[in-house]
């Protein structure tokens, strides 16, 4: 049996993604895992433009609020996590709608990560390759089961690489995340593209609605809660201009300004990354929005080509059974 079918909505931040799910909420059953970076910090609402509590109640949203902005939360973490979800929202009756615009989360859930691709420390390898000479691997291979269990399942315990590899990626930070495993069930991709000029004026109505619903007032908790402009959380567009403003360096248009600078070449990369893509199917709402019941009735449509593909392939693979 293959896992349940998902679906994923990607595009440029302010493209109207979350609209688009909200509104698709309203045919389909189906439960919101967010695929952005920033809103899983807790505490960073305003400037991240996370789902509103009544948009929650509404919807049943996922990976928000999981980690302190002074936390590390790694891809990981994330992909083990959602990985998890996947299959407790399908056992609910739901579909699983991946939201959200940082393109290597979505790839990491979608096809997997290569560790073994990463750099790793000639150091930390040569000390554990002496653990093992002194040790045996099974104090190793149980080392591995308690740290990161969801990685130990995807490696072969009686193989003394594989598992000193395994136990690099853990000792570096990245403890769940199996190696380069591709989802085994159906994909939807469906992504949002804005004509340029378009999108530039979404963007700056966003920065300009952020610094007047409360961002400073944001920003000002985070930073008496302690958290500190140097973390990488800070650093976010927006964050990283409100505390300018209230460190008197700056006034409210000039860091509106920056943020709308800044936000508008983040989008570019977003758009170059998530082009790559051939399987997207792309749709193109214009000045319009994209909730509009013509957008909500062309996704709605290929969700259900999915679901009946799945369910053919699924009748087949009962008919080859005994």
């Amino acid at each position: 049996m293959t896992a349940p079918a998902i679906a994923v909505i990607v595009g440029p931040t302010a493209s109207g993604k979350s609209s688009l799910a909200l509104a698709l909420a309203q045919r389909i059953p189906l439960e919101i895992m967010s695929a952005d970076s920033r809103q899983l910090y807790r505490g960073m609402d305003v400037g991240t433009a996370k789902p509103t509590a009544a948009q929650r109640a509404a919807v049943q949203h996922h990976l928000l609020d999981v980690a302190d902005p002074d936390e590390t939360f790694t891809l990981a973490q994330w992909v083990a996590a959602a990985r998890r979800l996947v299959p407790q929202i399908a056992a609910r009756g739901r579909l699983p709608l991946v939201v959200g615009g940082t393109g290597l989360y979505v790839n990491a859930l979608v096809d997997g990560f290569d560790l073994d691709s990463q750099p790793w420390s000639p150091e930390l390898r040569a000390r554990l390759a002496d653990e093992l000479q002194a040790e045996g691997l099974e104090p190793l291979a149980g080392r591995l089961a308690r740290l990161a269990p969801l990685l130990a399942e995807q490696t072969d315990l009686r193989n003394p690489r594989r598992v000193l590899r395994a136990l690099e990626r853990v000792e570096q930070g990245d403890t769940a995340l199996p190696a380069a495993r591709r989802y085994a069930g159906a994909v939807t991709l469906v992504g949002l593209e804005r004509p340029r000029e378009v999108l530039a004026r979404r963007i700056e109505a966003r920065a300009r609605a952020m610094f007047a619903d409360g961002l400073l007032e944001e920003t000002q908790q985070l930073l008496d809660a302690g958290y500190g402009p140097q973390l990488p959380a800070m650093s976010g567009h927006g964050y990283a201009e409100a505390t300018r403003v209230l460190a008197g360096e700056w006034d409210v248009a000039t860091a509106a300004a920056e943020t709308v600078r800044r936000t508008r070449h983040y989008a570019k990369r977003q758009m170059t990354w998530f082009g790559r893509d051939r399987r997207t199917h792309w749709l193109a709402p214009g000045g319009g929005p994209a909730d509009s019941p013509q957008l909500v009735a062309r996704v709605a449509e290929l969700l259900d080509r999915t679901a009946q593909a799945e369910l053919a392939g699924a009748s087949a693979t009962m008919d080859g059974l005994p």
